[in-house]
């Protein structure tokens, strides 16, 4: 399986938030941890839910009030302690929440705006509306938008995992001198070599193996969200019919 995929869109979401984010995290929520173990969650899965919310409203300043509120209720209520493997994907229950949120909310007319007594957590929201507007096209619905922020979330926190073990031995360079796979860019491998001091083959193999440490790290971040009785390698070749459109 070949992996194709964007570049970060400018640290839309911060590199502490790809923690090792899965049902164990979950469990934290009625420990001593569950401040940490809910920012983590938080923190990594906002975007899904502002999407969503986006591109029902239609408005930018809504759906930051809104995406703001969602949260607000979550750390308030613990919404996320209901989540549970047996039931199925985090996906499916982080989608649902925000669908009875909003019906919620839109029912009653009792959005409170940032800056009242609502909790704000930091989300980068200019950001956001950048990579928003940048794939409108590929959205016909909420769903999808929430669809395609989940798979761009879940593939940014793989890379962002793999450009750390790049880091953690030294060699951020090699990182970046293979980073155009990620880009389904062609390599130059005879600047790699030079630039490496390595011969061609060094450099081709060295891009075999980021990409096979790439498909590793997807199919972990993906596996940490899905339950015992879903299927990983279908999980991947949806997100990536995703990413093909």
């Amino acid at each position: 399986m070949e992996l194709t995929f964007c570049m970060r869109h400018h640290d839309l979401l911060s590199e502490s938030s790809f923690q090792t984010t899965d049902w164990g995290v979950i469990s934290q929520l009625d420990s001593p941890q569950f401040a940490e173990a809910m920012a983590a969650l938080c923190q990594q899965y906002w975007y899904p839910v502002y999407a969503f919310i986006r591109r029902k409203s239609g408005d930018a300043t809504r759906a930051e009030d809104l995406t703001q509120s969602f949260f607000a209720r979550v750390l308030a209520k613990n919404v996320f302690r209901a989540a549970n493997p047996e039931k199925g994907r985090f996906r499916a229950f982080l989608l649902t929440s925000v669908k009875n949120f909003l019906a919620t909310e839109l029912a009653q007319s009792q959005t409170q705006k940032r800056g009242g007594k609502v909790k704000t957590m930091t989300f980068d929201f200019a950001g956001a509306d950048h990579l928003f507007d940048r794939n409108l096209w590929t959205f016909a619905s909420p769903e999808e938008a929430f669809d395609r922020a989940w798979a761009i979330t879940l593939m940014e926190g793989a890379i962002d995992q793999l450009r750390g073990e790049y880091t953690a031995k030294d060699q951020d360079q090699h990182f970046e001198l293979l980073a155009p796979i990620l880009q389904s860019l062609p390599l130059d491998y005879s600047a790699i070599a030079s630039q490496l001091n390595i011969s061609q083959p060094a450099a081709r193999k060295m891009a075999s193996r980021f990409r096979e440490q790439l498909r590793f790290q997807l199919r972990k971040s993906v596996a940490a969200t899905l339950s015992e009785s879903d299927g990983l390698d279908d999980e991947i070749a949806w997100m990536m019919s995703l990413f093909a459109r």
